[in-house]
């Protein structure tokens, strides 16, 4: 499963590399599948079949609570619950995705990965 967190790594660097070269719907793309990476990591693969990714980053957000791993504010709680429709949106409709909006969930993506990366540096020195 730490496979999941190196993935989740090398998309987050990727979304930046895109958000850096003005590619802001396929940044948000990466930065999502990031997150979702994160969130394989620490829940795991799913009973059967695939994650819905709306469950998936309700699952993320409950983990991240309930294990104590990082404290979320609302503002986090909800571009969490909003990402799967922003991906959507980014990948498949004719609109562009905000600069502003881009930051926003790089700054996200970032404290998570970095909290959980913590969490797992904390838990292998016990």
């Amino acid at each position: 499963m730490l496979s999941f967190l190196r993935k989740a790594e090398s998309q987050f660097k990727a979304g930046k590399l895109l958000y850096e070269n003005g590619y802001f719907n396929d940044s948000l793309s990466r930065l999502y599948y990031a997150l979702r990476s994160i969130a394989v990591f620490l829940i795991g693969m799913p009973p059967k079949g695939k994650w819905k990714h709306s469950a998936l980053m309700k699952k993320l957000v409950i983990k991240l609570d309930t294990q104590k791993i990082l404290p979320l504010s609302r503002e986090e709680r909800q571009l969490i619950k909003r990402f799967p429709n922003e991906r959507e949106r980014a990948d498949y409709e004719p609109v562009e995705v905000s600069k502003e909006k881009v930051e926003k969930y790089i700054q996200l993506v970032e404290r998570i990965l970095k909290g959980v990366e913590h969490h797992v540096e904390r838990d292998n020195k016990n």
